[in-house]
């Protein structure tokens, strides 16, 4: 047994289990019962007891799952496989790996495809569409607005945010509605949270990785596209050296997705690029500039995509806002 993370809300362990001349690895993740259980926690607790015979294809094998153990912890007993974090030089060449179980994962679950299978998801994943998860937008939109104004009252970030700061009352004040087309264009399960170290196989030496997602958290039933932004668009914001080239890689990601959504029987009513700048600029407005402007005000945190986002809404938003 090695132990592979431990923390307050999760504890990771590498098994090697024995019988006769065979050997398996297993991973054993076992969920803590926190006294204030956490939303995202309860997800993926679900996602393992609940909705394994529909996510199987995109995660790694569940077998066992057991429950209240050491009062109310849950542990899951699963397939090993590596992420694929420091494993390779990764870059967007390998988008090309993972779009297509990406949408493979969207289609299964979109639309009428997710209502056939709702009462799985009922109760506990949440919903973009949901009067709390409509609420939280209203209340990040006021929140955003108002670390806005405290922003603008520290002079290091009042330089950077100055020449962007009447555009960003525009938008805000429209929100926190932002391209509804996104939305109608179809929602799916999400996955949330796509970096490498969530992205895993066992196969990086054959063209075909086989991926499998781990670490479900930021499971959402979501606007599909909010999955394309974090793997290209996030991504891309963090490592500027493919800046020059960001339109050409993410047109090709974008060409490739949407092709094999069209595979899986989805096709888009919107033009792909249109609606993966409207879900990028959607996920920034909503959620995104809020968070970067609470670290920079607070210290929280290093705001270290805020320029990149101030860009970005500047491009985006004279390319979709009339």
């Amino acid at each position: 047994m090695t132990c592979l993370k431990d923390s307050y809300k999760s504890s990771i362990w590498k098994l090697v289990v024995k019988s006769d001349a065979k050997r398996i690895r297993v991973i054993l993740k076992i969920s803590k019962q926190l006294r204030k259980p956490r939303p995202e926690s309860t997800v993926e607790r679900n996602i393992y007891r609940k909705a394994r015979k529909i996510l199987q294809p995109f995660m790694p094998q569940i077998y066992l799952t057991k429950r209240n153990i050491n009062g109310r912890d849950l542990w899951v007993f699963m397939e090993h496989i590596e992420p694929i974090h420091g494993r390779v030089e990764y870059g967007p060449q390998h988008f090309k790996q993972i779009i297509p179980l990406l949408a493979k994962l969207h289609a299964a679950t979109m639309n009428e495809r997710f209502a056939k299978q709702e009462r799985v998801f009922r109760d506990w994943l949440p919903h973009h569409q949901s009067d709390e998860a409509k609420k939280e937008r209203r209340r990040i939109n006021r929140e955003t607005r108002s670390y806005l104004r405290q922003a603008m009252k520290v002079p290091e970030l009042r330089g950077l945010l100055k020449p962007h700061e009447a555009l960003l009352r525009k938008l805000l004040a429209k929100g926190p509605g932002y391209f509804p087309e996104v939305t109608r264009e179809g929602l799916s399960v999400t996955h949330g949270d796509l970096h490498t170290e969530n992205i895993a196989s066992n196969q990086l030496n054959n063209p075909n990785w086989q991926i499998k997602l781990i670490d479900w958290e930021g499971a959402k039933y979501a606007p599909c596209w909010y999955d394309l932004v974090y793997l290209v668009g996030i991504f891309l914001a963090y490592r500027r050296e493919w800046q020059e080239e960001e339109e050409a890689i993410t047109e090709r990601a974008v060409r490739l997705y949407v092709d094999e959504m069209k595979r899986h029987g989805i096709e888009f009513k919107t033009d792909g690029m249109t609606l993966y700048r409207m879900a990028y600029l959607k996920r920034i407005l909503e959620r995104g500039l809020y968070l970067q402007l609470k670290w920079a005000v607070t210290g929280q945190k290093e705001a270290k995509l805020l320029p990149v986002y101030l860009q970005k809404i500047k491009t985006l938003s004279g390319m979709l806002v009339k």
